[in-house]
């Protein structure tokens, strides 16, 4: 079988200038050596007091020396050897969740607002996903899928923090336009692997909710809901460039347009498709209910990998770089009695 090395921390590479340095020294120490020897005795004499065995004596232990700490620098660069291919199946559900982007969404009787806690509650349910691919779906008066099928959550969760209800930009509410959208968003794969998680205030003006959900219990997918609002009602607010309440949405006539949680077609799109329905109660979501139906439907393998698994080897060359320092801590550069 192939092996493949590689180094889990090539930044330690780096340091591998010191060991020609380190010899640079040792150069500069054998001629200041050889100077002062020099100044002491002619050539004739020297030959008498320094033995040649006694230069490569030197010449080792600094070889000893170099080597060494070259091998602390691999070491330290982590060298590892793969040779063994595992594979690896992930196991999971499809989640498409469609968010209601429209202007009523920015009412306050929840905290902060109502979109924010519809983000709130998608990122609890993503921080409990493993293996599962999820997508997200924005709608108003029509829907479109603003985040693909992705097992990328950082990536799902980039897309939520940029989500405002002027993406959609149309006026109206239409709950139908959401479930066919994150229909099609499911498209290509068995629906008993599928979900898809409606968040919105169930005020829905274009009408046939009752007919996309039929379609969608036909096609196997449950529809799991969370109301988000108060049924008293809310003013709308109007929002200038930098997010500040500048007035309220009016009426024709100069009355306040009031928004409230319509949450009757939301609990019949659940009923009808065998899903969830859930209220955001005040600034929270309790998810508890619908993950556990998520997470107990039928996963299907998303993907099978192999791939090498490395296994570390800076053992070695640690090793050998001791062995080496112990030895020219050990080895002295004259024995006893040694002249020649």
């Amino acid at each position: 079988m192939q092996e493949y090395i590689r180094w889990a921390n090539p930044a330690a590479l780096k340091l591998l200038w010191l060991t020609p340095l380190l010899a640079l020294l040792y150069v500069r120490a054998f001629r200041a050596r050889a100077r002062a020897l020099a100044a002491l005795a002619t050539p004739e004499a020297l030959q008498g007091l320094v033995s040649r065995r006694v230069a490569r004596r030197r010449l080792l232990r600094a070889a000893l020396m170099v080597m060494g700490l070259m091998l602390l620098v691999a070491a330290a660069a982590r060298p590892q050897v793969g040779a063994q291919l595992a594979k690896v199946e992930r196991k999971g559900v499809d989640v498409v969740v469609a968010i209601d982007t429209s202007a009523s969404m920015l009412a306050r009787d929840v905290q902060p607002d109502r979109i924010g806690v519809a983000r709130s509650a998608v990122k609890a349910l993503i921080s409990r996903m493993h293996g599962d691919r999820i997508g997200i779906v924005t709608f108003a008066a029509d829907a479109f899928v603003y985040c693909p099928l992705t097992i990328d959550y950082g990536a799902a969760l980039m897309f939520l923090d940029s989500l405002e209800p002027q993406v959609t930009g149309q006026a109206g509410t239409s709950l139908a336009s959401a479930i066919d959208a994150s229909l099609g968003a499911l498209e290509g794969a068995e629906h008993k692997h599928q979900q898809v998680v409606l968040i919105s205030d169930g005020e829905d003006h274009e009408g046939g909710a009752a007919e996309a959900a039929k379609r969608a219990a036909e096609a196997g997918v449950k529809v799991h809901v969370i109301g988000v609002g108060e049924t008293e009602g809310e003013p709308i607010p109007e929002l200038d460039a930098t997010g500040h309440v500048v007035g309220h949405k009016r009426e024709a006539g100069g009355q306040i347009v009031l928004s409230r949680l319509d949450e009757e077609p939301l609990k019949q799109i659940a009923s009808a498709t065998g899903g969830t329905y859930v209220r955001a109660s005040g600034s929270s979501v309790n998810i508890d209910a619908i993950f556990s139906q998520i997470e107990g439907a039928e996963a299907r393998t998303l993907g099978t990998y192999q791939f090498t698994e490395y296994q570390e080897r800076f053992q070695w060359p640690l090793l050998l770089a001791i062995v080496l320092i112990a030895i020219h801590a050990v080895l002295p550069d004259v024995r006893a009695h040694e002249t020649r």
